[in-house]
């Protein structure tokens, strides 16, 4: 990833974290992995979260591309104690957001999409 498109992934996290509660890590993964990330959690084990999580959403895809429903677009993932939003930049990233409250998670799907947008459109800009 250029400088430009880290800073733009830089600024885009900023607006995360002043307009989503309890963020504990957002997390910009491709094909080969995780590319960028930013964790407020330091117990967090990222590199298994991701492992997981992209296996979770290779399976979702197949699932939703197979069935004809189309490409899968946003993924999200509630449990006891978070929820993990994955949102598609394509053609082959995903910005993941992983937060401790479920309270807001419309907001949080927003300001996701909103992300994923401006990273996006950064990429197919460069």
């Amino acid at each position: 990833m250029q400088y430009s498109k880290q800073a733009i992934f830089r600024k885009v996290l900023g607006q995360l974290r002043k307009n989503v509660v309890d963020i504990q890590a957002v997390i910009l993964v491709g094909p080969e992995g995780v590319v960028d990330h930013m964790v407020q959690d330091p117990s967090l084990d990222i590199e298994t979260i991701v492992g997981e999580y992209i296996t979770l959403l290779r399976i979702a895809r197949s699932a939703s591309e197979d069935s004809g429903a189309g490409n899968l677009v946003e993924n999200i993932v509630v449990s006891e104690r978070s929820m993990m939003i994955a949102r598609s930049i394509p053609p082959e990233h995903y910005l993941i957001l992983l937060s401790r409250s479920q309270d807001q998670i419309g907001r949080a799907r927003y300001e996701l999409k909103q992300a994923a947008r401006e990273i996006g459109s950064s990429e197919s800009d460069g």
